[in-house]
């Protein structure tokens, strides 16, 4: 008699769960959380400007930082890339450099994974200063080598201090030079000389040293305000190869669709594809990396003509004359197919506003603007800093549910 074959191993995603495509992200934490990590778990989240404020990033890594060891600040859009820019444990200054940034359509690549570079033609500088001691042991500064490139300067408050020409004969490429710090280093200045253009793509402040990383958690936020997915088509794929392998991200958050839900010219057509497309290039580019899918939180705007079908005045008090736009949930639905059909980790920022009045939370970014003090901004698209904290802790405990399930079907083996 034969002997009976062997039952193949259920796949990861029927053992699992919606959680699959995070499990490399909980191999590194596991190495983390029994001391074996010899370097960095790093979290990348792109998005739009969710994203580009800091406040729901900043939350995620304060949560993760707690529980998992901080291991400084991670990877920043260099500079001052926008207005109102405040990011979360590091200060920055910046003179004499232009932003410049992806979403111009009339601005020239090369693009890295940023979105944005400083451009500087005269002299120029930007100092990043972190906020705890030993925050910046050690670090990088990303730059375009191109023909006729100036000098680049990289200064440490204690004396260190880096030259390099940017220049090249070759076409515009991504080059990385390591900052010169020690332990005692608080702060880093990175100058152009002005004898020709100087471009910066991103840096990089952490802890440890050259030699020898801290282990813990860095999460870097990298957004750009009024963007769509799409932008992410602009990013030059030699650049993004280089980026992935020297950030080694563990995690991938990719959140986009306010703007694909509240501009009039989105393509749905094509959105899908698009949109799955874009994201399967990151992976690409990223393979030992989880990767999380978010859905764009709630947000409605006025209605201006009848018949008023979508209005939130049932289910808000201050809802009368709101709607949430039809292409808003046109994008969700893209967003949660693509997500299903790959298996990838969806988390629903709208659900995670909801309440037992809203229980799919549609319309709650009014009763979140009505609350005393408010937690929604008075456009009716973003949260306020309480609202954002309150939502990034629901991803978090998500997240780490998912954790222990998979350490629970972990030590079942």
């Amino acid at each position: 008699m034969g002997c009976a074959a062997a039952r193949d191993p259920l796949p990861a995603h029927e053992k699992i769960g919606r959680y699959a495509s995070v499990v490399p992200f909980y191999k590194a934490l596991d190495s983390l959380r029994s001391g074996q990590a010899t370097e960095p778990v790093t979290v990348l989240q792109i998005g739009d400007s969710h994203t580009a404020n800091d406040s729901f990033s900043d939350q995620m890594r304060t949560l993760l930082q707690k529980d998992f060891q901080n291991a400084g600040r991670g990877f920043l859009q260099p500079g001052i890339p926008f207005r109102y820019y405040h990011p979360a444990q590091v200060t920055v200054s910046s003179t004499g450099w232009t932003p410049v940034s992806a979403f111009s359509k009339t601005a020239a690549g090369p693009w890295g994974i940023s979105l944005v570079r400083q451009h500087a033609d005269t002299p120029a500088s930007m100092t990043i200063t972190p906020d705890e001691a030993g925050g910046v042991g050690r670090g990088m500064v990303e730059f375009l080598s191109q023909p006729g490139g100036g000098q680049l300067v990289i200064e440490a408050d204690d004396g260190g201090r880096t030259a390099v020409s940017t220049a090249s004969s070759q076409d515009s490429d991504s080059m990385w030079l390591r900052m010169p710090t020690t332990a005692d280093t608080h702060s880093v200045t990175v100058s152009a000389m002005g004898d020709g253009p100087v471009d910066i793509l991103g840096w990089e402040v952490a802890k440890g040293s050259q030699a020898k990383p801290a282990p813990g958690i860095l999460y870097s936020n990298l957004g750009i305000t009024g963007s769509t997915i799409d932008i992410l088509s602009r990013v030059d794929p030699r650049i993004l190869s280089e980026e992935m392998r020297r950030l080694n991200p563990r995690l991938l958050i990719i959140a986009f669709g306010t703007n694909e839900g509240f501009n009039t010219s989105t393509n749905f057509d094509t959105y899908s594809a698009r949109y799955e497309q874009i994201i399967q290039m990151l992976r690409n580019a990223a393979p030992m990396a989880g990767l999380v899918v978010v859905m764009p939180p709630d947000g409605v705007r006025q209605e201006r003509l009848p018949p008023f079908t979508r209005s939130c005045e049932r289910l808000a008090p201050t809802g009368k004359g709101f709607a949430s736009p039809a292409a808003l949930n046109t994008v969700r639905q893209a967003q949660i197919d693509v997500a299903r059909r790959n298996h990838w980790m969806q988390w629903d920022w709208r659900q995670a506003m909801a309440d037992t009045a809203h229980p799919d939370g549609r319309c709650t970014i009014l009763v979140w603007g009505n609350r005393n003090p408010p937690v929604a901004a008075k456009d009716h698209v973003h949260l306020l800093k309480a609202g954002y904290q309150q939502t990034a802790t629901s991803l978090y405990d998500d997240l780490m549910n998912g954790y222990k399930l998979w350490n629970s079907l972990k030590h079942k083996k």
